[in-house]
């Protein structure tokens, strides 16, 4: 499963619903725009601190993606065919 800037907001607030959808996931993996989306967000959050802790202690269990036509073509999904 690719994860878009939504999604990880969503996963890092513990929102209803989403624990469910990523447990069904083998593979959670961030795009690397969306990482630094997600950063840059941080860094204007009145929750900065909390998120940059959860951000260090969870990062480690997701792969990071790097910008390829491949992750492009993947993340688009059938748009491509």
């Amino acid at each position: 499963m690719i994860i878009d800037t939504n999604a990880l907001s969503a996963i890092a607030d513990e929102e209803p619903g989403i624990r469910g959808v990523l447990e069904k996931a083998t593979l959670a993996a961030i795009p690397v725009i969306v990482l630094g989306e997600y950063g840059f967000g941080i860094v204007q959050s009145a929750r900065r601190s909390h998120h940059q802790k959860w951000l260090r202690e969870n990062l480690p269990g997701f792969l990071v993606l790097d910008i390829t036509r491949e992750t492009a073509e993947h993340y688009a999904g059938s748009a491509w065919n």
